[in-house]
């Protein structure tokens, strides 16, 4: 009896760990070489970056990319303000790798490795004040009844 209710309460408390603490945490992506292809048939490799809060996707010379949902095309990406917050946005040019060397001498954004970062921890801190959002808000419902 006493054996089982030990047992009970461990797992009590580390389920409510993984619960309390398992969306602060990013689970890292996959860091294999993905074949892409694109609508129009054309392939190219690419690798996923980031995490689940934020992540991009970079060819293997290491062009950003985004991809456009509506067209479902891999595009050279930049980054615009929107909402008064750095985003990773399309720049409406479909990527092709072999005109990759000529794209990126034209300078179009100025997109860097650490602008990519800053928007990283930007979406971390964001998904951390909304976990603390949650809690504080159960535990204002969980006290009214």
């Amino acid at each position: 009896m006493l054996k089982t209710r030990i047992i009970k309460n461990l797992l009590i408390v580390i389920t409510m760990h993984f619960i309390g603490f398992g969306n602060i945490f990013g689970a890292p992506s996959l860091t294999n070489l993905f074949e892409i292809t694109q609508p129009n048939g054309t392939k190219f490799r690419a690798y996923l970056k980031g995490d689940e809060f934020f992540s991009w996707w970079e060819s293997e010379k290491g062009t950003v990319l985004f991809r456009n949902l509506e067209s479902g095309y891999f595009e050279y990406a930049k980054i615009s303000k929107i909402d008064n917050k750095d985003k990773l946005s399309t720049t409406g040019v479909i990527f092709a790798a072999k005109d990759e060397t000529n794209f990126n001498n034209l300078r179009f954004s100025k997109l860097t490795k650490i602008n990519l970062g800053k928007i990283w921890r930007q979406k971390r801190v964001d998904a951390k004040k909304r976990l603390k959002e949650i809690i504080v808000h159960k535990k204002i419902q969980g006290s009214n009844n």
